[in-house]
């Protein structure tokens, strides 16, 4: 009974510590965008998630973990004109969008240059689009 509980127990522990991953803090940034000459505020909240390495001792026993220097973003957020609203959430480079008003779903490709971020609206076609946008804020 106790081996069986034992191989449950480290089982779990296994499962819970396979794959650690380290979250920083919910950082919100706002920007202020031109869509087709209409502003536009983009509001989303990012968190960056560093994954980390896990190593096993001789007995299989968990020994530790190790930084991978790798770093994930997610986001999730809303862009409000006066006249759309659109929400996405994404990882990385991709968020995928819905237009509040139609339903629509499309793909947006987010290069930040400095203050800067790019969106560049149906990046695999048709037809990509960019709209600039500037940081107006970011918050812990």
């Amino acid at each position: 009974m106790i081996a069986v509980r034992s191989v449950v127990i480290g089982l779990a522990a296994s499962i819970c510590l396979g794959a650690p991953v380290y979250a920083q803090q919910v950082t919100v940034v706002t920007y202020l965008c031109n869509i087709e000459g209409a502003p536009a505020q983009l509001t989303a909240q990012v968190q960056a998630v560093s994954p980390a390495g896990v190593f096993m001792d001789g007995a299989g026993m968990f020994a530790g973990s190790v930084p991978t220097g790798e770093v994930n973003y997610y986001y999730q957020g809303t862009v409000v004109s006066a006249t759309s609203r659109y929400s996405f959430q994404g990882e990385n480079q991709f968020a995928d969008f819905v237009d509040l008003n139609t339903n629509d779903r499309f793909r947006v490709q987010f290069i930040l240059q400095g203050p800067q971020l790019v969106m560049v609206v149906n990046p695999f076609g048709p037809g990509p689009v960019q709209y600039l946008c500037q940081l107006q804020g970011r918050q812990r």
